[in-house]
């Protein structure tokens, strides 16, 4: 049997047409009954994954290294061009405090990892590299991976197991609002707020728009304008890994200058969510589930643990502070898998003033996670 996809990496049309209808697909699931309770995020990251599992599109793509390098940057400015930093601060500050529950529930799971699971001669590396994995995302895998020089075999599993579990965890993320016990454990007005709006936003989507060309064409080349001059700066000072940081800084310092132009803006947050929705399609299809069985079970086993144990500790934290259950969501996305993620989820459930935060919390999370999982793998020595 040919280990070759129906559809190769370089059928680039036929990729971008999967992956615009599998966004479309998402589009129309979030407008039935199904997409509002289990989310058009969640089944199309879950079609992805099965159609790239099943060797029908490819586990990695030009056409996927485009999404990341070039349309999730773009598609920050776009969906921040109306964020109204005198609400987002005092509405969003309880996301911090579950952000910091997480931070602990992943260093506890991966401690309880470590005492209870035949880890190796590897065993503190690997405790250090995902408890980094699951503070700050994917980004920090690689440089704690790097900084305690753990075995390149070990690598390629962690990567295997973080790419397939992160996913699963992502999907139950989308699916959480749809909980009804846990809506009555955490009640979520940001939830309830998004639910009355949504029969109008349905309507409105099933009517004709008012695309402006002119509009469209605006916020394009001024978010372009950011992404160029955020990437130049994060370079020039040797920060070139966080250039997200640098494109949302100026992207809300420009739009809360002048809010009362970009408001008038339409069509800007539509183009930036259809970017991201394109997004979960590219993260569903690099989960690639035979090799995270081929590679170490083990380590499956180990991630599984340490994500659980996060996720009782920041809702049981957020339960005993009274926290709302979006934020919760959205603190504990940007926690275990980064801020793109956590941005993307966020704009696709419409909770827009969650957008901004989750970027920040994410990036906050990139700058701790390589102290704390380094300082892990020593202790642990």
């Amino acid at each position: 049997m040919s280990t070759e996809p129906l559809i190769s990496q370089d059928w680039h049309f036929a990729i971008w047409s999967i992956m615009f209808g599998l966004a479309a697909l998402a589009f129309w699931t979030d407008t039935t009954k199904l997409g509002r309770n289990v989310s058009g995020v969640a089944i199309t990251l879950a079609a992805s994954m099965v159609l790239s599992n099943l060797n029908i599109i490819p586990q990695s793509a030009p056409a996927y290294d485009l999404v990341w390098s070039y349309l999730v940057p773009l598609a920050v400015p776009l969906l921040l061009f109306k964020a109204d930093m005198r609400r987002v601060i005092p509405e969003t500050k309880g996301m911090f405090i579950a952000f910091i529950f997480g931070t602990i529930g992943t260093l506890i799971g991966s401690l309880l990892g470590f005492w209870l699971l035949p880890l190796g001669e590897q065993a503190n590396n690997l405790a250090g590299v995902f408890s980094a994995t699951y503070i700050g995302g994917s980004m920090n895998m690689v440089a704690v991976a790097k900084a305690v020089e753990i075995d390149s075999s070990l690598i390629s599993a962690s990567v295997a197991a973080d790419n397939v579990i992160g996913v699963i965890y992502l999907a139950l993320l989308a699916m959480m609002p749809a909980l009804s016990f846990l809506r009555r454990w955490l009640p979520s007005p940001i939830i309830e707020r998004s639910e009355q709006q949504a029969e109008g936003v349905i309507a409105h989507t099933a009517k004709s728009v008012n695309f402006n060309l002119l509009h469209i064409s605006f916020a394009l080349t001024l978010g372009l304008f950011i992404c160029a001059i955020s990437y130049a700066i994060a370079e020039k000072v040797g920060l070139g890994h966080f250039s997200i940081l640098f494109i949302t800084a100026i992207t809300v310092v420009i739009a809360n200058l002048f809010p009362k132009q970009l408001a008038k803006l339409e069509g800007d947050y539509d183009i930036g969510l259809l970017l991201m929705y394109l997004f979960f399609v590219v993260v569903g299809a690099s989960a690639d589930i035979a090799k995270m069985i081929d590679s170490a079970l083990i380590i499956v086993l180990f991630a599984g643990i340490i994500v659980t144990c996060h996720m009782l500790v920041i809702f049981i934290g957020s339960r005993i502070f009274k926290l709302d259950l979006a934020e919760v969501i959205i603190a504990s996305n940007a926690c275990v898998l980064g801020p793109p993620t956590a941005a993307a989820l966020a704009a696709g459930k419409r909770w827009n003033d969650l957008v901004t935060p989750a970027i920040m919390l994410g990036i906050f999370g990139y700058v701790i996670a390589n102290f704390l999982g380094v300082t892990l793998a020593s202790v642990l020595h």
